[in-house]
């Protein structure tokens, strides 16, 4: 115990050291050594200085995490009142009121952020499992390689999981999609989960942030950037219709709500048994491609610019999970 103690008194001077030569005197918004609030970590009056005093707080926040607090938020597939299931056959799909039998079910989500009473957006920071998440990218699976679904994992994800600060929260705001930064790469040799191939397009085109599919191949939602350019030789440098959708859900209580994804909602504005001559079945993100109007609207997103539209989306629903 002794050993253990000596050893934590090292690491705090340390740590103190450390952020003495990195802090004092130093502009608050000038280093990545500052918190979410652009302060020194322990600039408890926010002067852009920070006290002895202050770098023993700073290093004790380093160390026991500041009183940020778990916080799960649960998602789960439906397809209109009933739980998706892989090659489940769903009735009345649509305009024209189709057969729907899905294969694949799968999207990305960034930038969680819960929101307080008071309107603030805090973000959570998501919990680094080497699997699901990596940095503020998850991914929510719900198909689990049961024929027809055959392109994905056994494994299914219905959860993102991190940390946040304590607060009163009554609302959760994030993004459907992969972020810039992320988007164009080598998904081959990408950390989980951008590892997916079956998930990615090519290095230009970059990730689907959503896939669903049907079993018959009659039926597809790709959804990711279109029109990337290059800002230099092997750099993309955006996209002309990025495509990302920012969902915001209020009333939701992460304690006590999940956030239902429902395909049925996602497809009411779109007829199953017709398809755009020329084009792919369904909608594979093509600017070209009219099928992609109704869908883009339902999941908040502009088919014109491909910019988020939130006020549009009728993908996601919040629903009471318990008391």
């Amino acid at each position: 115990m002794k050993s253990n103690s000596c050893m934590q008194q090292v690491v705090r001077w340390t740590l103190v050291l450390i952020l003495a030569v990195g802090c004092v005197g130093v502009a608050v918004a000038q280093s990545s050594r500052f918190d979410s609030l652009g302060q020194c970590v322990g600039d408890r009056d926010g002067n852009g200085q920070v006290t002895v005093d202050e770098l023993v707080t700073g290093v004790n926040n380093l160390l026991e995490g500041c009183g940020y607090q778990p916080v799960t938020i649960q998602f789960a597939g439906y397809v209109g009142e009933e739980p998706f299931q892989c090659g489940q056959s769903y009735s009345g799909i649509g305009t024209s009121a189709q057969e729907f039998v899905p294969s694949d079910f799968r999207f990305y989500v960034s930038n969680v952020r819960l929101i307080t009473t008071d309107d603030r957006e805090v973000p959570v920071l998501l919990d680094q499992d080497g699997i699901w998440q990596l940095e503020d990218i998850a991914l929510l699976d719900f198909e689990n390689k049961t024929p027809p679904c055959v392109n994905g994992t056994v494994q299914t994800n219905s959860t993102v999981r991190g940390r946040v600060a304590p607060g009163n929260y009554n609302g959760i705001r994030f993004v459907l999609g992969v972020p810039l930064r992320r988007n164009h790469g080598d998904a081959s040799v990408a950390p989980s989960p951008l590892s997916l191939t079956a998930m990615f397009w090519s290095w230009q085109a970059g990730y689907k942030f959503l896939r669903v599919d049907t079993a018959f191949d009659n039926y597809r939602i790709h959804l990711g950037s279109t029109g990337c350019f290059y800002a230099q030789p092997g750099v993309i440098g955006g996209c002309a219709r990025p495509n990302r959708a920012e969902i915001v859900l209020r009333p939701f209580d992460p304690d006590h709500d999940l956030i239902v994804a429902d395909l049925a909602s996602l497809l009411s504005d779109s007829d199953l048994a017709e398809n755009q001559a020329g084009t792919p079945p369904g909608c594979m993100s093509d600017p070209g491609d009219g099928d992609c109007s109704a869908l883009l609207r339902n999941l908040g997103v502009d088919f014109a610019t491909g910019l988020p539209v939130p006020g549009l989306q009728k993908f996601f629903r919040v629903m009471r999970s318990h008391p």
